[in-house]
């Protein structure tokens, strides 16, 4: 599997032209990264959540919250956009959960709601490379968790083997052969050979 973060090349000239107020800009920031920001919101939103809210909606929210951020937005290197729209949505989805699961704590949730929490998530939204996507979340999925969470680290969200390997509490070395071994399953999954 590629890496998901290539389209970062580039970032600092599109960061520039945002910061510099070009309106078309923006489209192709939201063009550049949307396949890959909505993948990481599917695979990390969770069925409770993802029974109550649309995917697509967390997307735009962090889009409407960058509009304001990235004009202070000072990165350190070229893939650093790439890195911070993860974080960004990474939070979002953690508000949500922060959200409803204190609604529910307060009882403020109606039986409905949460009957409809339990169900399995549909979810009806499309990726522009919707093929290439559904077959990467479906092969994703299938993994253990401690895979999952590594091809995330790294390939999605951006994150170095070193910085994979703090978040998942093993050493470098066992991070890169877990990682491996997870792109090597999954490209079997989509019928490719690793």
């Amino acid at each position: 599997m590629k890496a998901m973060s290539s389209g970062s090349a580039g970032s600092l000239e599109l960061l520039a032209r945002i910061q510099s107020g070009d309106g078309e800009a923006w489209n192709d920031l939201y063009l550049r990264y949307r396949d890959r920001l909505l993948f990481t919101i599917r695979c990390r939103l969770g069925s409770g959540l993802r029974a109550r809210l649309q995917s697509e909606d967390i997307l735009h929210s962090v889009v409407r919250q960058a509009l304001g951020d990235l004009e202070r937005f000072r990165p350190r290197d070229d893939g650093a956009l790439g890195r911070y729209l993860h974080v960004c949505v990474l939070n979002k989805i953690r508000q949500k959960g922060n959200f409803f699961g204190a609604q529910r704590r307060r009882g403020d949730v109606p039986m409905s709601d949460s009957l409809l929490a339990r169900l399995p998530a549909g979810g009806t939204e499309r990726y522009l490379d919707h093929e290439r996507y559904d077959a990467l979340e479906r092969a994703l999925h299938r993994l253990p968790e401690p895979m999952r969470e590594a091809v995330l680290l790294r390939t999605v969200q951006g994150c170095s083997n070193e910085e994979a390997a703090r978040a998942l509490g093993k050493s470098p070395d066992a991070t890169s052969k877990l990682y491996q071994r997870a792109l090597a399953r999954m490209a079997v999954a989509v019928g490719r050979r690793p």
